[in-house]
């Protein structure tokens, strides 16, 4: 009986040692990650196309010289947060001294003209040119569509365009995207009260206040095909009343 207690001792666990090895590995391996070999000296920015990457590097403030596994990317990322035309990032740390920021655009949907600026803003009408330091590639920003007829005061708020326009204008050019691809667009938005559009300045379409915009874009939507080649011969499209939908030819 004693014998076997003593053989049962023998397989007890000893921590002690266990703890002082995991001690002496992370010892070795935090003097290994403070080496030399270790420090920043790229910072590489990928999938950017509307944006630079230059101005990209420069506005994240990535200290360069700085250790690679002990940097904090906690300022860069409050610098990247603060512009809008950024979607979302993220950090990534390459071996031996390279910072990788992987950065998501936000997709330009169109201009928004006020009186003394031009808003170029995404689905959501969040303001994509706020900051004045960066340089947009737009090279076909002559084919977004244009959007005018609201006041800055009213529907600018802050950093985006107020959530009611935005509903209208992505109805909008949502049911007229299979038109787009090649064709110029003009939205008034008349205040929310006489919107109207322009489509590749020949075909007038009057849709009158902002309420049930989807039912009158669904009209819109049937009736362009039935008037396919003939835009040159209309006047305009009335469907201020959706289920009495008028066409004026001139």
């Amino acid at each position: 009986m004693k014998a076997h207690t003593k053989k049962k001792r023998k397989r007890r666990f000893k921590p002690f040692p266990f703890l002082l090895f995991l001690v002496f590995i992370g010892i070795v391996l935090a003097l290994i990650a403070a080496l030399p070999i270790w420090t920043v000296n790229e910072v590489v920015v990928n999938g950017t196309r509307l944006l630079s990457p230059d101005e990209i590097k420069g506005l994240a403030g990535v200290p360069l010289g700085d250790n690679l596994f002990y940097t904090s990317f906690s300022k860069a990322r409050e610098n990247l947060k603060k512009i809008n035309a950024i979607k979302s990032f993220s950090f990534y740390r390459i071996p031996p001294g390279t910072v990788l920021i992987n950065i998501k655009e936000r997709q330009p949907l169109a201009f928004v003209i006020f009186p003394h600026y031009s808003a170029l803003i995404d689905k959501d009408g969040v303001v994509l040119n706020r900051n004045q330091n960066l340089t947009f590639n737009l090279p076909n920003s002559v084919d977004l569509p244009v959007v005018s007829g609201i006041s800055q005061q009213k529907f600018l708020q802050g950093e985006k365009i107020e959530s009611a326009a935005v509903e209208v204008i992505v109805n909008i050019l949502g049911k007229l995207s299979p038109y787009l691809a090649k064709k110029k667009l003009q939205l008034e938005l008349g205040e929310m009260e006489n919107i109207s559009f322009l489509l590749d300045d020949l075909l007038r379409v009057k849709l009158g206040k902002a309420e049930d915009i989807w039912h009158k874009m669904e009209v819109v939507a049937a009736l362009l095909p039935v008037v396919q080649g003939k835009w040159d011969k209309i006047e305009y499209i009335d469907i201020r009343w959706p289920d009495n939908p008028v066409i004026k030819y001139k």
